[in-house]
């Protein structure tokens, strides 16, 4: 069976927008990370419920990719029909517009979604690499296709490159001179192709670190402090989940009140990777009330799960994926994290 993938896409971002506006997440840090809100892990749930998580790719808070192959024969629907069947089911639940993607690779799912249903004010569209070359080889401008920047755009446009047939007409040879790794799929795209699968871009994108933080409008009490802790790691646990990922390396960071001048990082080594909800809550909260001096007052947590893996294959053990996975254990990432607003509210999840 030739393969077929979706690119779910928010049509309506303003009604997102007004959400964010009207909630606590006002900062714009969250809006950039905005799938830490609601209404995306509200969307995440929905497709998860109709899709194996392994088949799906947050590729931001308003766009997600699904390779929808095998569930044509399970729904036993066209491709259309399974499209406009979870488009109206998503609309109704959650009360959004969504406009989607179809096509034989992630890049011409992604090129229907953004261009031709955009261009025949169209909800849905769909490409094949026939349909793809006839349709878009001339197209302008090159940066409303995927992966290619205004940057790279301009410096395409000096060497006489303004369209998919240009890319294609050049020589291959001088494309990687000039943008060595990015040529591949440069001259990939202009053809049509696209060889990454969701799993290529799952693997890409692993995380290395789940983080969280607190900034406290008023001063905290260790004691409560801790029950914010636990909040914290709440919500750290749940994106690990979600992702089936596992931690093997937990950073805890207090800082204490101004007059006191102190700061602390604990670092709390597992001994093999795990998303146990009560493995990982027991263990940090064992070392805040055996580490953190209980007369200190407290003005800012952060919590950081490193050495991130993901579980992804039956066929293969944890410690095989632990072999494969490029770890980071930078505690200096929390620093990073006291940029938000001074308000309990604010918890952000951060992929970097």
């Amino acid at each position: 069976m030739k393969k077929r993938f979706l690119v779910l896409k928010i049509k309506d971002t303003k009604t997102i927008k007004k959400l964010v506006k009207n909630s606590s997440y006002q900062n714009d840090n969250y809006w950039k990370n905005y799938k830490n809100l609601e209404t995306s892990n509200q969307i995440y749930q929905e497709l998860t419920n109709h899709f194996f998580y392994e088949d799906i790719y947050i590729y931001s808070g308003e766009e997600y990719f699904i390779d929808i192959t095998n569930y044509l024969d399970i729904y036993r629907k066209t491709t259309y029909q399974l499209a406009l069947d979870l488009k109206n089911k998503l609309t109704k639940k959650l009360a959004i517009k969504f406009k989607i993607g179809l096509g034989t690779n992630i890049f011409l799912a992604k090129t229907a979604v953004d261009i031709i249903t955009k261009e025949n004010n169209l909800d849905i569209a769909f490409l094949d690499e026939k349909e793809y070359i006839s349709l878009l080889s001339n197209h302008k401008p090159l940066t409303d296709f995927w992966q290619i920047s205004n940057s790279m755009a301009l410096k395409l446009s000096t060497l006489q490159i303004n369209t998919m047939e240009d890319i294609r007409n050049y020589s291959y040879e001088k494309l990687y001179q000039e943008f060595g790794y990015n040529a591949e799929y440069l001259i990939n795209h202009s053809l049509g192709l696209e060889p990454a699968s969701i799993k290529d871009l799952e693997e890409i994108r692993l995380p290395k670190t789940i983080s969280a933080c607190t900034n406290f409008n008023e001063i905290k009490s260790t004691k409560e402090s801790y029950y914010e802790l636990q909040k914290l790691l709440d919500f750290n646990i749940l994106k690990l989940k979600e992702n089936n990922l596992y931690t093997k390396n937990v950073y805890l960071y207090i800082k204490y009140a101004k007059d006191i001048k102190r700061k602390d990082i604990f670092s709390i080594k597992l001994l093999s990777p795990t998303n146990s909800y009560n493995e990982l809550m027991n263990q940090t909260l064992k070392v805040f009330n055996e580490k953190v001096n209980p007369f200190f007052p407290v003005e800012k947590i952060a919590i950081s799960f490193s050495e991130i893996i993901k579980y992804s294959s039956k066929n293969e053990s944890l410690e095989a994926n632990i072999k494969k996975s490029k770890l980071n254990t930078l505690p200096n990432c929390l620093e990073k994290l006291f940029f938000f607003n001074k308000n309990t509210k604010n918890t952000s999840f951060i992929r970097t």
